[in-house]
């Protein structure tokens, strides 16, 4: 669920940064869909990985990323290249994901202590 969620967040802020401006594409653009692309990819890994601390470091990198994220959409507003509208779409779907990946984070670190017992 958590890396459905991040691939919705992917989605949507490739297609709000569709229209800034042609000098951001080399700065703010870019990091926020390397960040967005990141945070899905991190926890793919992160689950992928076949021990515990690889895996929940690559989930803290995700969670990383999302916050970097979240700072680039305040600064997005604040520059004017997105509205109100998009912005609280924006932090809706980042506390989404940040919520599920928490859980995921807790479920995880739950699952090793119980299957280390």
């Amino acid at each position: 669920m958590v890396w459905q969620a991040a691939r919705e967040l992917l989605k949507f802020t490739y297609k709000i940064t569709s229209v800034f401006p042609p000098e951001e594409k080399f700065n703010l653009l870019k990091h926020m869909r390397e960040c967005a692309r990141n945070i899905p990819a991190n926890i793919a890994e992160g689950f992928g990985r076949f021990h515990y601390q690889e895996s929940m470091q690559f989930y803290r990198i995700a969670r990383g990323s999302l916050m970097e994220l979240k700072s680039d959409y305040y600064s997005a507003l604040d520059i004017e290249y997105i509205n109100k509208n998009d912005f609280e779409t924006s932090i809706s779907l980042i506390d989404k994901v940040g919520s599920l990946l928490n859980g995921f984070i807790r479920n995880t670190i739950k699952y090793k202590n119980i299957s280390s017992n």
